[in-house]
């Protein structure tokens, strides 16, 4: 595989701090990011973060002015530059994610290349992270105060070494806990994210693209189209989990999902005639084909 690492970016001091916490992780690895210019938080506090990526020799830049699907569309603007650069496979990375900076989690993504299936794609487990704060999420500059790349949260975190989905963890101390998002084993999934993953330029190209009209979130139309169309499975691996901190753009003061994307799943039955449960049923795995 020829893998292209691409972040999807609005700007801000997330973006710097995921960019400088995946790099420590994963030193060898080129990164390339796609920021959303027509972005609100892009128009908000971009300056000082382009600057700083910009002088970073590991990173190469594309703007994107003409997004008119969300996060879609920055992710498909990022899968065509990777294609367009020879690369055969697309690490999708978010700009809301931190990554471990302890020594024993080096490579922690990246040694699942070659030792895991990809199918249609592969997604990486993460820690989901809630707050009581309003709607369950913070401005990023009360983000921006918080320890996040500290060794002693981290050395927390891996005290637990065998995961279940939806387990919950509370740091002792922190004003904010996780829940786990991903399977304890290697197995076929039904979505593809929402924060991490490998896609084959070949598959998503097959199915079109990730949607840009009908308002489906790449993470749930992307699967849903390989279903339909018995291609491979999504598998997902439970590598030690980045922490995710709850798409900070997506929310009332920042950039808000417009149109249809404010109520995806209405979007995904008025496209497949059910809701997600529905279209999928119970024997779902069983009906991805290896």
């Amino acid at each position: 595989m020829k893998i292209g690492t691409v972040f999807a970016s609005t700007g801000g001091n997330k973006l710097a701090r995921s960019i400088r916490s995946f790099h420590h992780m994963e030193p060898q690895l080129n990164l390339h990011v796609v920021f959303d210019v027509g972005s609100n938080s892009w128009q908000q506090r971009n300056h000082g973060t382009t600057q700083w990526v910009e002088a970073r020799h590991y990173v190469k830049t594309r703007y994107f002015p003409a997004n008119r699907a969300h996060i879609n569309g920055t992710l498909n603007e990022g899968m065509r530059w990777m294609a367009e650069l020879g690369f055969d496979h697309v690490l999708l990375l978010h700009d809301d994610l931190i990554f471990s900076p302890l020594w024993r989690h080096r490579h922690a993504l990246s040694k699942w290349f070659d030792k895991a299936p990809v199918g249609t794609g592969m997604r990486f487990a993460h820690l989901e992270t809630f707050v009581p704060d309003t709607d369950r999420r913070r401005r990023s500059e009360d983000w921006d105060r918080e320890d996040l790349e500290g060794k002693s949260l981290w050395r927390f975190l891996t005290k637990y070494n065998k995961f279940h989905d939806g387990w919950e963890l509370r740091p002792p101390g922190a004003s904010f806990w996780f829940k786990y998002e991903g399977p304890d084993k290697v197995r076929k999934w039904n979505r593809l994210g929402p924060t991490a993953q490998l896609v084959p330029v070949k598959s998503w190209a097959e199915v079109g693209g990730f949607d840009e009209h009908d308002g489906i979130f790449y993470d749930q139309h992307y699967p849903s189209e390989c279903f339909k169309r018995k291609m491979a499975p999504v598998w997902a691996v439970p590598n030690f989990p980045h922490i995710h901190l709850h798409n900070q753009s997506m929310n009332p003061w920042g950039d808000p999902a417009p149109g249809p994307w404010g109520d995806s799943m209405l979007a995904f039955e008025k496209r497949y005639g059910a809701n997600w449960a529905g279209f999928w049923k119970d024997d779902w795995e069983e009906k991805w084909h290896d």
